[in-house]
């Protein structure tokens, strides 16, 4: 999560916010803050969302890395996923969802490269 750690000591610094001011108005320690710049803590939902709403950011650009990241795994698993034994309901429902999640990774993947 260095991206995040980056935009948070970012946007925190250009709004002109301490640390201390960033702690309280999220309801955290100012030292949790601290770690989290330093990328020492791992944020949480609650965490990433609080930032987002506080410094005006999506929480997409501020996730893009790990995003970006996860497709990546995700796709290179995809090809090399077991077949389950189902009957042809099954396999029709499944396959439709594997082309979707194809074509989102494809999405993905073109978003992120340009």
């Amino acid at each position: 999560m260095q991206d995040f750690s980056h935009c948070l000591s970012e946007a925190r610094k250009k709004s002109g916010f301490s640390q201390a001011d960033c702690a309280h108005l999220l309801g955290v320690s100012q030292s949790y803050i601290s770690r989290l710049e330093l990328a020492h803590s791992v944020p949480s939902v609650a965490d990433i969302s609080g930032v987002a709403v506080l410094f005006g950011r999506t929480m997409e650009i501020m996730l893009e890395p790990l995003l970006k990241e996860q497709a990546m795994s995700i796709r290179a698993r995809l090809y090399d996923l077991p077949e389950p034994k189902i009957g042809w309901l099954g396999r029709f429902t499944r396959t439709n969802a594997l082309n979707k999640l194809e074509n989102r990774l494809d999405r993905i993947a073109r978003h992120y490269d340009s």
